[in-house]
């Protein structure tokens, strides 16, 4: 990755990105239990996992009703001794109650078990196998006394209403593979087939220092030349969105000795360490002043907002240093911030969507544009008619994502196709 000296370089974005993510790579996977979901959900499998027991566990009814074998049903309606037939219909004896969560009873062959949803089919070469629901018998539905007899359609043909043990996965079997996301589907899956434990790659631990002597407090009363910082709140928010563990949170002030000080301490026990502001070339510009005497590069990379940015390696963690500007902050967790999470933490990131324009703007030649955009039925149209203004606040909050435009792309018109980064679910 180049370095600018002054001279007007630029580093392409995708240069810059692809650096980025060579020097960085997955944490060590480590193993979670699931007796707590949440501490789970959102990780991604470092690993295929398999199933530990089959699903469904035992062969089980899918229906409230009437246990019985098909041959049962066709001796009564040929006139033989099972049972008794009446025209299109059978009558069976009852011989158990079969509710879901204990074990079946002994079958007798030629009667009916009274069976719930869930509930395990008596077994034996000879046992039932079709489930005849309640509503197509003579019995009442809900609750009610258990009958001496039921009536069944004659005709009813075997393997109704039946879950066969391990029909939907057989015991062993992977259930998920490497690089899949923890949801609460996932975590059912792996909780149905005994599972107990998965290994995966951690959540992602983020020490965020904004820099700033004029930033003051969210809310506060401001002092001449004070900014409330909303960089920090825009950061742990966005963050948090990606699934990352912010650890630290600390506001510093213009101080090279403060911030050199935060920044040895916060690489000591986190995976990533961002920091926001003094990120160029100004007499002032703190992190550039202390994290190049550490090891981290700067560079003026071919976007548009967020051309100054900083990696390197401090202490063993990488170190991400963002400009100060809001829309530079925002553009930068997205193009930037966002990829390097996902790699730490094993994370396959959706593709951006390919849109159409709906409403035209003026491009930055030789610039990558992160463009705030509306996302409507025709398309894409710009918040702000300009395009890009890394200090308007109101334009990532009004967003839905970021326009990527090339370089070579001088005017955006409309009906153009281009890639976008959603920035809003």
């Amino acid at each position: 990755m180049t370095t600018p000296t002054g001279t007007g370089e630029r580093v392409p974005y995708e240069e810059y990105l692809a650096g980025i993510l060579a020097a960085t790579g997955p944490l060590p996977a480590e193993d979670v239990g699931l007796g707590d979901p949440l501490a789970a959900a959102g990780l991604v499998t470092a690993a295929p996992v398999r199933s530990r027991l089959p699903a469904p566990v035992f062969t089980n009814s899918a229906m409230d009703g009437f246990a019985v074998r098909a041959a049962d049903l066709v001796a009564a309606a040929a006139g033989g001794e099972v049972g008794a037939a009446d025209g299109s219909t059978v009558r069976l004896d009852v011989s158990a109650d079969l509710p879901a969560g204990v074990p079946a009873p002994p079958w007798r062959p030629g009667t009916a078990v009274r069976i719930m949803t869930g509930a395990p089919l008596p077994s034996g070469p000879d046992g039932p196998d079709t489930v005849v629901p309640v509503e197509f018998t003579d019995q009442p539905l809900m609750r009610a006394p258990l009958p001496a007899r039921v009536r069944i359609p004659a005709d009813w043909p075997a393997g109704r209403n039946v879950r066969a043990r391990g029909s939907d996965v057989p015991a062993g079997a992977e259930i998920l593979a490497a690089g899949t996301r923890l949801d609460g589907a996932a975590l059912a899956a792996l909780a149905a087939v005994g599972v107990g434990s998965v290994r995966v790659h951690p959540r992602v631990r983020v020490a965020i220092i904004v820099t700033g002597d004029e930033l003051a407090a969210t809310g506060a009363d401001l002092a001449p030349g004070q900014v409330p910082d909303s960089n920090g709140i825009l950061l742990r928010a966005t963050l948090s969105d990606f699934g990352a563990d912010v650890r630290r949170h600390h506001t510093c002030s213009d101080s090279p000795e403060a911030f050199g000080a935060l920044i040895d301490d916060a690489a000591a026990d986190v995976d990533l360490v961002i920091t926001t502001g003094g990120a160029s070339v100004g007499a002032h510009d703190v992190a550039r002043q202390v994290l190049t005497t550490r090891g981290v590069r700067f560079a003026a990379v071919a976007i548009q907002p967020a051309k100054p940015q900083g990696f390197g390696i401090v202490r063993g963690v990488p170190v991400l240093a963002l400009p100060g500007n809001p829309g530079a902050v925002h553009a930068s967790l997205h193009a930037l911030v966002r990829p390097v999470l996902a790699r730490l933490g094993g994370v396959r990131l959706p593709a951006p969507l390919r849109l159409p324009v709906a409403r035209g703007w003026t491009a930055r030649p030789g610039l990558r544009q992160f463009v705030p955009v509306t996302i409507g039925p025709e398309g894409i149209s710009p918040v702000i008619p300009g395009g890009v203004a890394a200090h308007r606040v109101s334009s990532m909050a009004h967003a839905d994502g970021l326009a990527s435009v090339p370089p070579g792309m001088a005017q955006v018109r409309t009906g153009d196709i281009l890639s976008v980064l959603v920035t809003r679910a």
